[in-house]
């Protein structure tokens, strides 16, 4: 998958830039590290759930549910779904 590489490259060039810059690794690799990290937790909403034989229709699905999810409870990690005033709103 497409996306997997990617995933690895990102990882390569975080390993590669810790070896580089030991000394200083954690401030001057930050930004890798964060890219690696953001594209990590993209990588598992995604795909993390759906296991060794999945497919497109498994990932659709996923998506699918996942959509509407948010519809009713608002995104991901947010708490609970606002109206415009700002307040919770009860099911």
């Amino acid at each position: 998958m497409v996306d997997n590489e990617i995933l690895a490259i990102l990882r390569q060039r975080f390993e590669d830039c810790v070896m580089y810059e030991q000394p200083d690794h954690v401030r001057k690799c930050k930004s890798f590290l964060e890219t690696y990290e953001k594209a990590a937790e993209n990588w598992f909403i995604k795909y993390g759930d759906l296991g060794g034989y999945a497919n497109a229709k498994t990932a659709y699905m996923k998506q699918k549910h996942r959509m509407i999810w948010e519809r009713r409870h608002g995104p991901v990690g947010s708490g609970m779904k606002t109206n415009e005033d700002g307040e919770a709103v009860e099911h």
